[in-house]
């Protein structure tokens, strides 16, 4: 199969006259091939692949394949070398604030997890950030920038304010919009941080629900799951069918709870991380009542 694959990869590059073609056949030559192939094999496919695009966006779409590879396969040093050799091809073709940059920033942020570099990764997820909401359409801001926001996607209205949550930030992760998510944070400094997203995962309700809560444990293993259940949710649009997982774990400043909170829409899901001391626990309630009651939501 390997020699087929490779037999199918050297016809391929021989074979096809424009270079935006060659560039995307040859992409998905080295993605049919990495069921087949060595990593090496495949790593060179990808290179080749490279060599072949245009110096265009399609460009940087096969340094980012070849990335994502790396990154599935853990070579978080070949990885590095190919992000950085993207970002340095979209700055000099397109400029620092192109919203390909983003996606660049993206993927940089994963190898700084991978690296166990939290602030690291932290950075270049806002900086992602900072460019797609510059350069993306998802907001309707018609009351201001912290202000009562309307995501355009998915017709969800998401407060300034519920109870006793502020919200202070608002975030675009993806180049089209459909994922974003809102910070809000209590009054009272310290006793509740929550997070919002609205995004479109791939996958039945049951299994995101899970890939949600592997991510929990995946960004930190000592966190315990204390509770999980059903998660009711009566809107004016009609009742969603949530569910809810409460996490502890150890932190430097002492036992810290983490709530999941996913809502399944039309298109969309809702999430609400949570994260307060346990012993604020029936005003969490109280304020994630709130922030649920004030949203408005799209029929269902």
């Amino acid at each position: 199969m390997k020699r087929i694959a490779f037999a199918l990869f050297g016809l391929l590059l021989s074979s096809i006259p424009s270079l935006a073609q060659d560039c995307q056949t040859l992409l998905r030559a080295a993605a049919t091939m990495e069921a087949e192939a060595s990593r090496a094999g495949v790593v060179q496919a990808y290179r080749r692949a490279i060599e072949s695009c245009p110096p265009t966006r399609e460009r940087v779409a096969a340094y980012h394949a070849l990335a994502a590879y790396q990154l599935r396969t853990k070579d978080l040093p070949g990885a590095e070398t190919t992000i950085e050799a993207a970002r340095a091809f979209i700055v000099e073709k397109f400029g620092a604030d192109d919203l390909a940059l983003a996606g660049n920033r993206q993927l940089f942020g994963v190898t700084r997890l991978r690296r166990n570099d939290r602030d690291g990764a932290r950075d270049a997820y806002a900086v992602a950030a900072r460019i797609r909401n510059a350069k993306v359409d998802a907001w309707d801001e018609s009351e201001g920038p912290l202000g009562a926001v309307s995501h355009k996607p998915s017709g969800l209205k998401l407060p300034s304010r519920a109870g006793s949550l502020a919200q202070f930030r608002r975030d675009i992760n993806n180049d089209d919009g459909t994922d974003v998510s809102l910070g809000y944070r209590a009054q009272r400094a310290g006793a509740i941080s929550v997070t919002l997203y609205v995004y479109r995962p791939q996958g039945e309700f049951r299994a995101i629900f899970e890939q949600e809560k592997q991510s929990i444990r995946s960004f930190n293993p000592q966190a315990a799951l204390q509770r999980e259940g059903a998660q009711p949710l009566e809107t004016k649009a009609g009742k969603i069918e949530g569910r809810l997982a409460r996490y502890e774990y150890a932190a430097q400043a002492g036992i810290v709870a983490t709530r999941l909170y996913l809502f399944p829409l039309k298109r969309e899901y809702v999430k609400l991380r949570v994260t307060y001391l346990p012993a604020d626990d029936a005003f969490v309630d109280a304020q994630v009542s709130a922030l649920l009651g004030a949203i408005v939501w799209p029929a269902q």
